[in-house]
């Protein structure tokens, strides 16, 4: 019978700890894109670096689609995110990507932004100058570098 109990004492506290693996959902933002054009490969590239990086290190991840923005960015970049729906979906961390295009397939700039959920607050916010096209591997492994750098800020 102590046996029995010493057992589901042990299992009851295993199922008990907190595994530590927080939520965390990406949003790409794309700005100065022209309405007709289809899909920019590179935003979907960036979005699939933070969904592994984020992934590989344990954290639970979701997206929202692509967001497109004819024109620049007005205001606030949270104003693009409903955090209300974030809240209350269990989200723990926000990380957006506002890549500014120009007119070429790779962004002139990037913004990286971290926030925490509750309470919210900005972790980070990092601004990249835009880079020459590059071989698709090696332009992933970049982004993959960058996404890792965010990874700390949501431990």
């Amino acid at each position: 019978m102590a046996k029995r109990t010493a057992i589901t004492a042990v299992f009851c506290v295993l199922m008990c700890v907190n595994a530590g693996a927080s939520m965390v959902s990406f949003y790409v933002i794309e700005t100065g894109v022209p309405e007709n054009r289809r899909e920019n490969q590179y935003s979907v590239f960036w979005e699939n670096a933070f969904l592994d990086v984020f992934f590989d290190a344990g954290h639970i991840v979701c997206n929202a689609p692509i967001l497109s923005l004819q024109g620049g960015l007005s205001g606030d970049i949270l104003h693009q995110v409903n955090m209300l729906e974030v809240r209350d979906a269990g989200i723990d961390f926000v990380i957006i990507a506002r890549l500014d295009y120009n007119s070429g397939a790779v962004p002139s700039e990037m913004f990286f932004y971290v926030f925490r959920v509750n309470p919210r607050e900005k972790l980070y916010e990092r601004q990249l100058e835009g880079r020459e096209a590059r071989p698709v591997r090696e332009e992933l492994e970049y982004m993959k570098t960058i996404a890792r750098g965010l990874v700390t800020y949501v431990d």
